[in-house]
């Protein structure tokens, strides 16, 4: 026979994780674009696409992306609500990097290239996961012992 204890009320502990996802947004995510920028990786993984000659020739043979460096710091993120945290590029670049990564850009020799550098990658994604799941086993830890 099965015994059961009912119980009438378990107090959880609240758990804000506001700003666990202003840090995941702004050490993970955000990081992680800028890195992808500058080492030229995509987030669907391999290599952004080469700038074509005559790019190449006018930017002086600087990588993709890379030209100023005005794109690659231009993300932050805004907090929405309690628990939602939205990380966009500052309206000065917006455009420009939205015609990269979404529309794409018609080439003679290649056809249309996108740069996907806008969004998250499998690294960054698994990073930002433990990150919360170990920020949530802290918070939900109780007093002077172990989960």
């Amino acid at each position: 026979m099965l015994k059961a204890t009912i119980v009438n009320k378990i107090n959880f502990p609240e758990i804000r994780l506001q700003s666990t996802l202003e840090e995941i947004a702004d050490q993970i995510i955000i990081r992680d674009i800028q890195a992808g920028i500058a080492t030229q990786r995509a987030i669907t993984g391999g290599r952004l696409p080469d700038n074509e000659p005559a790019t190449k020739k006018r930017k002086g043979g600087r990588p993709p992306l890379d030209d100023t460096g005005e794109l690659k710091n231009s993300f932050s993120y805004r907090t929405s609500g309690k628990s939602k945290v939205i990380i966009y590029i500052d309206s000065g670049r917006r455009n420009i990097a939205g015609y990269l990564q979404n529309d794409g850009i018609d080439t003679k020799l290649h056809g249309k290239k996108f740069y996907r550098f806008f969004g998250i990658s499998k690294d960054a994604y698994v990073r930002a996961m433990r990150y919360a799941e170990n920020k949530i086993r802290e918070l939900t830890k109780p007093n002077g012992s172990r989960l």
